[in-house]
């Protein structure tokens, strides 16, 4: 997302309610890391980590993923999802324009502008358990 449409998205979401998503409990290796949500002239934005590398969207134009690689970045796009709905956070624009894929090939999930938080999200992802190689519950 460039900074303009970071700005654009941030004005119009962000009311006083925002910070009680709990966006800064989002700590996991495959999200973006959110420093902080910052205002400047009345205009609320988010402070991100700078993450290096395409999006997924531009490593998608460049023709279909092999198997494994797919595989790959999708458990790691879900344990991401996985961690922000277990504090409640749900996402609410993801799309591969908002996955970067970093230099050692991990995918990082960015754009939580749009966020909500629900304790129902929390509360139904506490009480699933999964194996992740069988995918039992």
């Amino acid at each position: 997302m460039h900074l303009d449409q970071c700005l654009r998205a941030c004005r119009e979401e962000t009311g006083p309610g925002f910070r009680k998503v709990g966006l800064a409990s989002l700590n996991h290796p495959y999200i973006a890391a959110i420093y902080g949500l910052e205002e400047f002239q009345g205009i609320r934005f988010l402070v991100l980590e700078l993450v290096e590398g395409p999006t997924l969207a531009d490593q998608l134009a460049t023709g279909p993923l092999e198997i494994p690689e797919l595989l790959r970045i999708g458990i790691q796009i879900t344990e991401a999802l996985e961690a922000a709905h277990q504090r409640g956070v749900i996402h609410r624009d993801l799309k591969p324009a908002n996955i970067k894929l970093t230099s050692d090939g991990n995918a990082k999930v960015l754009d939580f502008g749009l966020a909500k938080r629900s304790e129902r999200v929390a509360e139904a992802a506490a009480t699933v358990t999964m194996d992740p190689v069988s995918g039992a519950g």
